[in-house]
């Protein structure tokens, strides 16, 4: 199958699927035979992807670790996780129909999951505090409002902000909501507008990024 018939099976698809789930939406809400079905399909082809990713990170990082590749430690360690935490979870899964009834399962999620999930957020403070820094120097005006707004929004947080002044609760309340909220919700607008001129255009057949399967 040649690539311009690929792209024109995706936007067909796409289109076809489209005008099912808007029409049953919009004009025939009490009939939702086949937005139903579509919905399920989704969320079969869905899982196929999980799977499909997870054999892909598991045959990228095989070809790591028989290659010696730098760090290739750090992938022998996700592979054998990924095959205690597969293995387990099926024979949970077998033994008594659910894949959370196994202590070697439960140990690994509780014990080493569960941890170095919530490590990440610690982590990542780190990075925001550097960008914070790099962001709040004021080298302009813009600049010099943000670190004003963010100074207040600190203290209004800190025990110690109180203690200098009790204003800079009422200030710092002031930012967060009467400040912030119509930036986000702009934003939101935004980024809403943007998604349905990003859709129109794929109906149309005029995008022709990775959503047709082609180059940038």
């Amino acid at each position: 199958m040649s690539q311009m018939l690929k792209r024109e099976v995706v936007y067909a698809i796409t289109g076809i699927v489209t005008v099912v789930m808007f029409l049953e939406y919009f004009f025939f809400p009490e009939s939702q035979s086949w937005a139903e079905m579509i919905r399920t399909w989704s969320v079969i082809i869905y899982n196929i992807s999980l799977g499909l990713g997870a054999v892909r990170l598991a045959m990228a990082h095989s070809m790591n670790v028989q290659r010696r590749r730098e760090n290739w430690a750090f992938s022998g360690v996700l592979l054998a996780g990924l095959a205690i935490m597969l293995l387990t979870g099926l024979a949970g899964y077998f033994m008594t129909g659910q894949q959370t009834n196994n202590a070697i399962y439960n140990w690994m999620f509780v014990n080493v999951y569960t941890p170095l999930g919530a490590t990440l957020y610690p982590i990542t403070g780190f990075y925001i505090f550097s960008a914070a820094y790099r962001a709040f120097r004021a080298r302009n005006i813009d600049a010099a409002l943000m670190l004003i707004a963010g100074c207040f929004v600190i203290l209004s947080n800190a025990p110690v902000g109180e203690a200098i002044w009790i204003g800079f609760a009422t200030v710092g309340e002031w930012f967060r909501f009467t400040g912030q909220v119509p930036g986000m919700r702009t934003f939101a607008l935004v980024g809403t507008l943007g998604m349905i001129a990003y859709g129109f255009r794929a109906l149309l057949g005029k995008e022709r990024g990775f959503y047709a399967g082609g180059e940038e």
